[in-house]
């Protein structure tokens, strides 16, 4: 048996024990938790007494100083990310990144260049890709039954806001958040577009506080964008909606020259398809008891043992920092674009989002059908 993979939680807010749950779920591979930081000793200590860790750090160079962990996830406000990023990466660790990967893609530069120089992987968190409905989408799009994409949408609604008296208060607050909406809720179906339809080239968006959030950035957005294909997608969001479930308030459609399809909050509702691939669903493992918990689905603890399992073998990350970069490019651009009300080209598009999951990954394997 091979030996034991440490694993290190650095951030115990309300998304950690997703993650938590996710090395739970690797108990048969040798793979533990070994510590958990937090500058708020009490919630670190909350999250340890939870799984059973018996190490916790307020600083989170502790944990990046212990040979024993190989792996660390990063669960912090974005705008620690640049930091925290770069200092794991300087320790030889491996990274699982949430969202959004940075505050600016030149940050997202800095992470990536840190991550290469040192030879760890740096994955980026994007829990809606482990849904079903979104693999048989990426299956669709994989075998070419689509054909050319012309047009897509996301339409997308949630009363999740920057709240100072909810349990992110630094959301929507400028120079702590990457943005509002945008960068906070709606960056999810902007990726599964992205994900489905390609690297963007250029975008024209609008924003507004419609609602009552106290809050720095955007409620509402309306975003324009031509990808790199050809195709014209758009993206319509608000946070100032009653809606407090992503997946009832989403729908995405793709339309191309070979049909049609539709995901109503991440089930394929409807798929038209003139020549279409199996659309049998995938057979994921059962995620670890317990973690039925999570109220936002089992992705994050899909994608972290996806994440340890790959780069454990030396492999790259299945959703990698790349694709986390783009996205950035992509919101950025948006806002600019409101700023200045004019389209904005999107930096150097590339093969971000055209790459397709590693073959022997559990995403790989999904999407394949195998």
């Amino acid at each position: 048996m091979s030996a034991a993979y440490g694993y290190g939680i650095i951030g115990c807010g309300w998304v950690a024990s997703a993650h938590a749950w996710g090395v739970r779920g690797l108990a048969n591979d040798r793979v533990r938790l070994v510590g958990v930081a937090d500058q708020d000793e009490a919630r670190a200590g909350q999250l340890a007494e939870r799984f059973g860790v018996s190490r916790t750090a307020t600083d989170y160079r502790e944990l990046l100083a212990d040979d024993a962990i190989h792996a660390v996830s990063i669960c912090l406000p974005d705008h620690l990310h640049h930091e925290v990023v770069i200092a794991a990466a300087e320790s030889g660790k491996h990274i699982l990144c949430e969202k959004p990967l940075s505050l600016t893609v030149d940050q997202a530069d800095d992470m990536l260049a840190a991550c290469e120089r040192n030879g760890v992987q740096l994955g980026f968190v994007m829990n809606h890709r482990y849904a079903p409905g979104n693999i048989l989408a990426r299956r669709v799009v994989e075998t070419g039954a689509l054909g050319r994409p012309l047009i897509a949408s996301v339409l997308h609604s949630s009363g999740l806001s920057g709240d100072p008296r909810g349990p992110s208060p630094w959301r929507g607050r400028r120079r702590l958040s990457a943005g509002g909406v945008l960068s906070t809720q709606a960056i999810h179906f902007l990726d599964l577009l992205l994900w489905l339809g390609g690297p963007v080239s250029s975008v024209q968006a609008w924003t507004d506080l419609l609602g009552s959030a106290d809050q720095d950035h955007e409620d509402t957005v309306g975003v324009a964008l031509r990808m790199a294909s050809g195709a014209l997608t758009t993206l319509t969001a608000t946070s100032a909606s009653p809606i407090m479930d992503d997946f009832t308030g989403t729908r995405i459609e793709l339309h191309g020259t070979g049909g049609y399809l539709i995901l109503d909050g991440d089930e394929l509702r409807v798929a038209d398809l003139a020549e279409g691939p199996d659309l049998t669903p995938p057979q994921l493992p059962p995620a670890p008891a317990g973690s039925e918990e999570i109220v936002f689905g089992s992705g994050h603890v899909y994608e972290l043992m996806d994440f340890v399992r790959t780069v454990r073998a030396g492999g790259t990350a299945p959703i990698p920092g790349t694709d986390g970069r783009h996205l950035l490019a992509v919101i950025d651009a948006a806002y600019r674009s409101a700023s200045d009300r004019k389209a904005v080209d999107v930096d150097e598009p590339t093969a971000a989002y055209l790459v397709a999951a590693p073959e022997h990954s559990l995403l790989g394997s999904a999407i394949a059908g195998v």
